[in-house]
């Protein structure tokens, strides 16, 4: 499959978005039952969010209300995005993977975890161990004695979350690039829901949008995590720029295919409904 080749050029983070106040995002949706979000995130600096803590009320008030039937992920992990909507809601969800997980440009794994003796304390063994090794050479040094590091979104861990929580029955797990995955055999608008929250450079995001904005239904809602219009929430190596890249490259289409699109002050998510 032809893959699309995005210009060579820095992506801007002055992408001009509407935005919905997450207090008043019930009313702009017609949710009776408005979201009661932490102020300690509302407090909280956007560069320091974390999706399992900041993010997670926002997904799970929006499946809890919305009530997908099927709803769509571009990226797996752990599964801790998917048990939100299982949790929330009686969905089946589709959710995709690489069989081997990812790989960073400098050929080292993406996600990683620790087991054995300390792994509690792995993470910043690690970090005052590499900090001043070259990227490619972080990978070889040697974890303490007892312990060792497994790929955490490769098979074997991939959506380890929902199953330990029983809800796996409700899964469809897909092992694909989401670039090639093949979508002729899905109905146009088979999915009430879609989140991409997949590989984040701007090229897949791009794939993804497309495909969900083929597979959403009309009315339906399309998630990007990790976007967000705030240049002072990006650091260099952010998974958003490539994100932010990936929408101000679609960013006519998204508006010709979607009802509505805005991103949720604060949050690192862009909600649309389709047309």
């Amino acid at each position: 499959m032809d893959r699309m080749q995005l210009p060579a050029r820095a992506p801007t983070p002055r992408l001009l978005v509407p935005e919905i106040p997450v207090e008043e995002l019930h009313s702009h949706l017609g949710i009776e039952t408005a979201l009661d979000y932490p102020d300690e995130s509302l407090a909280k600096p956007l560069a320091n969010w974390k999706m399992e803590v900041d993010d997670a009320p926002i997904f799970r008030y929006l499946y809890r209300h919305l009530r997908p039937r099927r709803h769509l992920e571009f990226g797996t992990w752990q599964g801790t995005g998917t048990l939100f909507c299982l949790e929330e809601c009686e969905a089946t969800v589709w959710t995709i993977n690489l069989l081997e997980g990812e790989v960073r440009p400098d050929q080292s794994w993406g996600y990683t975890e620790w087991k054995g003796t300390a792994a509690s304390h792995a993470f910043q063994w690690l970090r005052k161990r590499t900090r001043w090794l070259p990227a490619g050479l972080r990978g070889k040094v040697r974890a303490p004695p007892g312990m060792f590091v497994y790929r955490s979104d490769s098979i074997g861990s991939v959506g380890e979350n929902y199953i330990k929580a029983g809800l796996g029955k409700r899964v469809c797990q897909i092992y694909s690039d989401s670039r090639d995955w093949d979508i002729s055999n899905y109905p146009t608008g088979f999915f009430d829901t879609v989140l991409i929250d997949g590989g984040h450079s701007a090229d897949v995001v791009v794939s993804d949008t497309g495909k969900a904005l083929q597979l959403a239904r009309s009315g339906g809602i399309i998630l990007w995590h990790d976007f967000c219009p705030r240049p002072e929430a990006h650091r260099p190596d952010s998974a958003g720029i490539g994100v932010l890249r990936a929408i101000e490259t679609l960013w006519p289409r998204i508006n010709s295919e979607m009802r509505e699109v805005f991103w949720i002050r604060p949050s690192w998510i862009l909600l649309g409904i389709k047309r």
